[in-house]
């Protein structure tokens, strides 16, 4: 009676234990598979032996009985399944883990999909691995944000090189302006020493040269107007080269501020 006792005991013990067990096994199931995170297992052969919600989509398939048993190699591009191969013989055969290493999941119709992976040795009762455990989140949305980043980057560069071109063309105006004030003030100049030597040869010879007179006095008023135009030119140059000049100085305040490379965010 005694031990027919102890066996009841005993056999409800073991079922209260098998339902516990059960229990925690579905409770352990509903969070994996429920986890926004790829999460999965792999045997010594790199053959998935458990494999979540999230896995089993970015392997393209609807239920785990489609990838128990197969390898990387018969859901994805060799050169892809190549490179997870080598990262699980890192694992399996050395049993060091792998922790945050990006990888290219796939890669269609220009659309790249991105996985953040660490994979961690599963290990035996006696300590000798005999899988793997591993995770992949998806960060092909913050990949993305990383190639736009840079190509505002490479366009806002672009944009300051030519901003650069066009101030380094604005300093040179001013001197070329010059160049060529002091050529109509070098021909004013000459001008009037023609008129000078026109009035005087017209005053030497008297009645016979007014109408050369007349001319000398036209050309003599020309160069006069043409001085002026030349010094109002000239205060419109120094006022050029002063802006020029502050122009210069903001760009490279901000070059400074902002550090090579560096762009608006």
């Amino acid at each position: 009676m005694v031990n027919e006792t102890l066996t009841i005991e005993s056999e409800q013990r073991i079922q209260e234990l098998e339902e516990r067990l059960a229990y925690e096994r579905r409770l352990l199931r509903t969070i994996v598979d429920n986890l926004p995170t790829a999460i999965y297992a792999k045997d010594l052969e790199g053959r998935k032996i458990l494999a979540n919600r999230t896995d089993l989509d970015n392997s393209g398939v609807q239920n785990e009985a489609e990838v128990l048993g197969k390898t990387d190699f018969d859901f994805f591009p060799r050169n892809i399944a190549e490179q997870f191969y080598r990262d699980d013989a890192v694992v399996l055969k050395r049993g060091q883990s792998i922790v945050d290493r990006e990888e290219l999941l796939a890669e269609s119709d220009g659309v790249e999909r991105w996985l953040r992976t660490s994979k961690l040795p599963l290990l035996g009762d006696n300590g000798e691995v005999v899988g793997l455990v591993g995770f992949g989140q998806d960060i092909s949305l913050e990949k993305q944000l990383e190639k736009e980043n840079a190509a505002a980057a490479a366009k806002i560069q672009e944009q300051q090189q030519m901003v650069e071109e066009m101030i380094t063309d604005l300093a040179v105006i001013p001197e070329k302006i010059g160049n060529l004030v002091n050529g109509i003030t070098y021909i004013a100049k000459q001008t009037k020493m023609v008129s000078i030597n026109a009035t005087i040869e017209a005053a030497r010879v008297g009645d016979l040269g007014r109408g050369f007179q007349v001319v000398a006095q036209e050309v003599g008023q020309l160069s006069d107007r043409s001085n002026e135009a030349a010094t109002q030119v000239r205060e419109a140059i120094a006022e050029v080269e002063a802006l020029v000049g502050k122009i210069l100085e903001i760009w490279g305040d901000g070059k400074e501020a902002k550090g090579p490379g560096s762009f608006a965010k």
